[in-house]
């Protein structure tokens, strides 16, 4: 079965690392040299879309709801404030597409911590990281870098 459904495509030209399996994770936007932190529901979000294992709101609501023991209309309020966040700030968007029907399956470990909304927290922008020793680097050398 074909569906018109807005599609969620995470931003190619960012960095992702696990800080602690399944609790936090960051993401580095490489355009603006952002970083964001994310908790441990953000993080399995996160995984879900750059893996490619949920393309879609409705995916993600079940792919969570099977993680972490929920009924989707328990998720869905948190995971749509998230979403946009995640687009407010330039690292997903989303378009109309025709997708078939998938079934949406959780692409991570075994154990997870209990649900807590997802968030998402602007950690700092990496222009003004101060190197030991250094001045601050300038957001110009950067950008000719």
């Amino acid at each position: 079965m074909q569906t018109i459904s807005a599609m969620i495509l995470t931003k190619e030209q960012t960095s992702f690392t696990e800080l602690l399996d399944n609790v936090e994770g960051i993401i580095l936007d490489l355009d603006n040299l952002h970083y964001y932190t994310l908790n441990s529901t953000g993080l399995f979000i996160w995984k879900q879309l750059r893996s490619g294992a949920c393309q879609t709101t409705s995916q993600l609501a079940a792919a969570m709801a099977g993680a972490f023991g929920l009924a989707p209309a328990v998720i869905e309020r948190d995971l749509e404030t998230f979403i946009e966040e995640l687009e407010g700030n330039g690292l997903i968007t989303r378009s109309l597409s025709e997708i078939g029907a998938v079934t949406a399956k959780a692409a991570v470990a075994d154990s997870l911590p209990n649900y807590e909304a997802p968030r998402l927290k602007l950690s700092n922008s990496l222009t003004q990281l101060t190197l030991s020793g250094s001045s601050t680097i300038a957001t110009a050398a950067i950008a000719t870098g």
